[in-house]
């Protein structure tokens, strides 16, 4: 017995002593906060400019090599196309000849950096997507099946260099409309990055847009601050655990230590950090949680705030971030408290609404949508919403969830401030 209570003994300074060492080695590494960075050779890239002209535009681009960086211009021109463009894209690989997964997987970055000079009189906004190639969804050679991971900013609110933070991209709608991927590969993805585009902002008026790209890096950490918290924190959490195991039993039987440990802790964000609004992380283990008589007359709600294209142009990043978490608040705060909301994407909500029927459903988007008309914005901004509205039927969630969309994109074509019904 004496020999093994010195066993455990043993055993236990050992365990607290590796305790002690993992806590000071996870904690130097946050406090150092190592970096990796990845910078993209513009000298030795494949570069080229596209413009409206290959569709009968009148728009011209154009880019040299100096050793200043890349000299992009653009003379966006008026014409029978409803948006005038041209686009430098920066090719890290070629789509027509490599096989899958050879690009540049990013998804372990955090921020891109840009050092770009604009000289152009008036300060329009800027557009970048980072192209991915995934074979799930895109072909080789079809450039148009990349998904196009996109964010436009305004010069006027950011220094050079600027640094952009890749959780901040999103999917155009257009892109989400062509390619019915619902749940599946619906958000951002940076794994296979083929492409970089430098382009101007899709509300620039026609004009001579002028750049030098001088230098492209990404910037992320080797191991995040996230993870390194969560294995911190698992540790000491089954180091409590046993001791509060070992405390209970009786003391007769103290040499019997049970090798079992403690469950482990499943870590993981289910909430968009923006809106407080689940993110798709959550949208699942709502649906997981619900019971089948909450499926038999599941409800589905998309709202989105109309013209919202036109707002970062006007008002910039911040004022847009304000008005999107009042948006969310007042939706919480018209709905039922059993409804559940969702960030489907950038500028998309979607509203939960279980053992609801259709027309049930509908006077619920069309009492948020009135008292977003009556809400008092920030800066005496006007806003509405609309909303498209489709009840669960002999089909999955995806179906569901299609319909419902693109009855709201019904509503937006109809007018502001309306709902549509799948």
């Amino acid at each position: 017995m004496q020999k093994v209570k010195e066993t455990q003994g043993s055993g236990e300074l050992y365990g607290v002593m590796s305790l002690l060492l993992l806590t000071l080695i996870i904690s130097v590494l946050l406090f150092l906060n190592i970096e990796k960075v990845k910078s993209i050779d513009l000298h030795s890239a494949d570069i080229k400019v596209i413009d409206d002209s290959s569709v009968l535009g009148a728009s011209i681009a154009k880019v040299v090599k100096t050793n200043q960086g890349l000299e992009f211009s653009c003379q966006l021109k008026k014409s029978h196309l409803d948006q005038p463009y041209c686009q430098l894209i920066i090719n890290v690989q070629d789509l027509s000849k490599q096989a899958p997964f050879t690009g540049l997987d990013l998804s372990s970055y955090e921020q891109i950096g840009l050092w770009i000079q604009h000289n152009h009189p008036t300060q329009p906004g800027t557009r970048i997507e980072l192209r991915n190639f995934n074979a799930d969804y895109s072909l080789n050679a079809e450039e148009k099946s990349l998904k196009y991971n996109s964010l436009e900013y305004l010069e006027a609110y950011v220094s050079n260099p600027v640094w952009l933070t890749l959780n901040d991209f999103y999917i155009p709608q257009w892109w989400h409309n062509s390619h019915n991927l619902a749940l599946t590969h619906g958000g951002t993805d940076f794994a296979n990055i083929y492409s970089i585009v430098i382009a101007p902002s899709t509300t620039v008026a026609a004009g001579n847009y002028k750049i030098t790209l001088e230098r492209i890096e990404f910037k992320g950490k080797y191991v995040s601050s996230t993870t390194l918290i969560s294995i911190l924190i698992a540790i000491w959490s089954l180091a409590l655990g046993y001791l509060i195991h070992r405390a209970s039993r009786p003391k007769e039987r103290a040499a019997e230590v049970s090798a079992q440990p403690a469950p482990a802790i499943a870590f993981g964000a289910q909430t968009d950090a923006l809106t407080g609004a689940l993110n798709r992380i959550g949208l699942r283990k709502c649906f997981d949680q619900l019971a089948p008589t909450d499926l038999q007359n599941l409800s589905i709600i998309f709202f989105n705030l109309d013209d919202f294209s036109d707002l970062y142009p006007k008002y910039g990043q911040q004022m847009v971030d304000k008005l999107l978490q009042q948006f969310v608040k007042q939706i919480n705060s018209s709905c039922r408290s059993s409804d559940t909301i969702a960030r489907w994407n950038s500028e998309e909500f979607l509203l939960v609404c279980p053992d609801t029927s259709l027309a049930q459903a509908m006077a619920v988007a069309d009492k948020i949508r009135a008292s977003i008309l009556a809400t008092a914005w920030p800066n005496d901004i006007q806003l509405s919403c609309s909303s498209g509205v489709a009840q669960m039927h002999d089909e999955d969630l995806n179906d569901l969830i299609a319909r419902a969309n693109k009855a709201l994109y019904k509503a937006k074509n109809t007018g502001s401030n309306r709902t549509a019904a799948a």
